[in-house]
């Protein structure tokens, strides 16, 4: 993704919480709303791996120096 705002805009709705609000008339199709909810899954699965990366290396570093 090469446009900074527009990946900007993506970050900011990924980090807030996951709350479909669909209208029951103008609903997406299931397909659509399965994606999205995947997108916000994915996203916070990859800050849970980034938190224990570091958790691991805060280990590794500890149980090097002793």
């Amino acid at each position: 993704m090469t446009d900074p705002a527009r990946r900007a805009k993506l970050l900011r709705e990924l980090e807030q919480d996951f709350i479909p609000d669909y209208d029951a008339l103008n609903m997406p199709s299931a397909d659509k709303r399965a994606a999205y909810a995947l997108e916000h899954i994915a996203f916070r699965v990859g800050k849970i791996e980034e938190s224990l990366a570091k958790i691991a290396s805060a280990i590794e570093a500890l149980l090097a120096k002793a």
